[in-house]
């Protein structure tokens, strides 16, 4: 219960800064990109994108963003598509950060 709590706590979060074009960024590309230049704090990843990549045989880009966030101690949080929460982050493209700085690019 507290997990998906905590879940829901973090994609409204995330909800919050997209709406205000603020501390977000969503979809592949542009969360690989917050990750690379160290900007991500909270990394938000729906365990159906994650199975999704696997049978695409494309994980390891998964793994790759997960593994340079915790480098540089941000937090991964995986997120059950079984919820609201992780329902509104698939429809986001089922990979979204909220960042720790904005990023100009």
């Amino acid at each position: 219960q507290d997990r998906i709590a905590k879940e829901y706590h973090y994609v409204e979060e995330l909800l919050t800064e997209i709406a205000k074009n603020n501390l977000a960024s969503y979809g592949l590309k542009e969360t690989k990109n917050a990750a690379e230049a160290g900007a991500v704090r909270t990394l938000l990843i729906t365990d159906s994108f994650i199975q999704g990549k696997r049978m695409e045989n494309k994980a390891e880009e998964i793994d790759y963003i997960m593994k340079i966030v915790e480098s540089a101690k941000g937090e991964v949080m995986i997120v059950s598509s079984e919820h609201e929460a992780g329902r509104k982050l698939d429809g986001l493209g089922g990979i979204a950060a909220i960042l720790r700085y904005k990023l100009n690019y």
